[in-house]
């Protein structure tokens, strides 16, 4: 099988430093959909082979970036906002996509949508769908160490890589996936927060992970909590809409624990305080 190398988009300079909007939390999403377009953007020629086109389509669909906003808005909150910040963001973007394309095949979810479109195996087919996944995790893990660093960054790199192919393996997403799909009636409504912890949470875990990627005391503490308890919010919101969840107590708590993760950050934390409340009111529409 022939090695994929996304080509860059002509023009397009893949640093925070080239980027009007690094000070601005409300560039972010715009940053990070411009930084994975270079990445995804097949180029001519590429018609023969639908892989790349595959992974353009399950990347660049309709999406919230919620993982890799909250990687930059840590960064940005501790000051350490590189262009390591943007690549290790990306990669936990990348990495999520591909769950969804695992997670939407016939043999697991069996999903026909996605973000309003066809599910990648529904447009292109299981065989590439599968492919794609694949190739989008090697991206991601690759991605990483692409860049120019520094014999003490690249310690943390590697870190963060290991970091991200943990979250992939059987005591995360991989493991939350085959319990989810083995659980039934009410063994799965008991089950279902463990189940959460293993396919949800880890990735908000990785995204404070790479928001700490450039800084010299690696991940407080206290964000490794919000991060697992962001998480959990996140999902328990979406449970909550989905009519699965019925004790409102328990996702107001969470929010709790989040905003209480926040405190020793004072007015700095603010942009990550957004999210929660964004949550917040989400649940309550």
């Amino acid at each position: 099988m022939a090695v994929l190398q996304p080509v860059p988009k002509p023009g397009f300079v893949p640093e925070l430093r080239a980027s009007a909007n690094k000070s601005k939390p409300a560039g972010d999403k715009d940053l990070i959909d411009s930084f994975l377009s270079s990445l995804f953007y097949c180029g001519p020629g590429s018609n023969h082979n639908p892989v790349p086109r595959a992974m353009e389509y399950a990347v660049m669909g309709q999406a919230q970036r919620f993982r890799p906003i909250l990687s930059l808005r840590v960064a940005r909150m501790l000051g350490c906002e590189t262009d390591h910040t943007l690549r290790a963001a990306a990669a936990v973007e990348i990495i999520h996509s591909a769950s969804l394309i695992i997670d939407d095949l016939p043999c697991m979810d069996n999903e026909a949508t996605r973000r309003g479109l066809p599910s990648v195996h529904i447009q292109f087919g299981e065989p590439t769908a599968i492919l794609a996944g694949f190739s989008m995790v090697a991206l991601a893990a690759r991605m990483v160490m692409e860049a120019s660093a520094s014999d003490v960054e690249c310690m943390r790199l590697r870190r963060f890589q290991m970091a991200l192919l943990k979250t992939l393996d059987c005591s995360s997403l991989v493991g939350g996936q085959s319990l989810d799909l083995l659980l039934t009636g009410s063994e799965r409504d008991q089950m279902r927060h463990h189940v959460n912890d293993l396919k949800t949470v880890p990735l908000f875990q990785l995204a404070v992970e790479a928001g700490c990627v450039s800084n010299p005391g690696g991940v407080p503490p206290e964000l490794e909590s919000f991060g697992r308890q962001f998480g959990k919010a996140f999902q328990l919101t979406d449970d909550l809409l989905d009519g699965e969840l019925q004790d409102r107590k328990i996702l107001d708590d969470t929010y709790e624990q989040c905003r209480a993760s926040l405190l020793p950050f004072g007015a700095h934390a603010e942009p990550l305080h957004d999210l929660v409340e964004f949550l917040a009111q989400r649940s309550r529409a």
